[in-house]
């Protein structure tokens, strides 16, 4: 369930911009960065054990208007900050240069071409697991990983199954960084369509990955988190309004 007790939580550990997100994947301390969306509110409304999920984050970011707006309710002003722009970025720099890394979830394909590409960057993909989600053991995994000395573990999985399993990885022992996704490994690696920056900076992305997938989306966007965008997050924006 949403409530004022999650939205204020969400604003403490709200990181305000990609230099914050990046910041805090570099500090290898253990922590859990989860990117939230409308689509995570809408399923955290349905389920206690979603919400819990997004409490027990360490960071969470802003990624989409609705978010941002919501935390601007709440007296701060964050950046949209997407987990597909912090994967761009790994891709063209090289601040995390020797870094171990682990892919957990994506198309195999996407997650082979995206080790092949870190690569250039000095990141290496020391573990990756791409099979039935269904199979996948958290302590079984957090001891792979600890095998591996992975330092980041990149969870390429769509909610609530790919946040949920992430946290339950790093209760199962994971020392090192969780970063949930979602799809953004199959979007860099052009597995999956991206929308272009100049859409991204327009504030209608949902519409293009609509009209990109509009049997799949539009449940997810008018039924799902049309409500909850109309409830919890519309009522904010209009309230700051005026």
């Amino acid at each position: 369930m949403i409530t004022d007790e999650l939205i204020d939580m969400m604003a403490e550990k709200c990181l305000l911009n990609d230099r914050d997100f990046d910041a805090a994947v570099l500090d290898v301390r253990p922590k859990r960065i989860q990117t939230v969306n409308l689509h995570h509110l809408a399923l955290a409304a349905r389920s206690d054990d979603f919400a819990r999920t997004i409490e027990r984050a360490d960071y969470i970011t802003a990624d989409g208007w609705p978010i941002v707006s919501l935390m601007r309710s709440r007296g701060i002003d964050p950046a949209r900050v997407t987990g597909s722009e912090f994967l761009e970025r790994m891709l063209a720099g090289r601040q995390f240069h020797g870094r171990k890394a682990a892919i957990l979830g994506a198309d195999r394909h996407a997650g082979h071409d995206f080790r092949g590409q870190l690569h250039d960057s000095g990141l290496h993909v020391v573990f990756r697991e791409h099979g039935n989600r269904s199979d996948w053991k958290p302590r079984a995994l957090a001891k792979k990983l600890r095998k591996y000395g992975v330092d980041l573990l990149i969870v390429a999985v769509t909610p609530p199954f790919g946040d949920m399993i992430g946290e339950e990885v790093r209760k199962a022992g994971f020392k090192g960084v969780v970063i949930n996704v979602g799809g953004a490994v199959n979007m860099v690696t052009g597995h999956a369509t991206m929308a272009p920056r100049w859409v991204r900076a327009t504030k209608i992305e949902w519409f293009y990955r609509l009209a990109q997938e509009p049997r799949r989306l539009f449940r997810r966007y008018f039924v799902e988190c049309m409500p909850v965008f109309l409830k919890v997050v519309l009522p904010t924006y209009w309230h700051r309004a005026y």
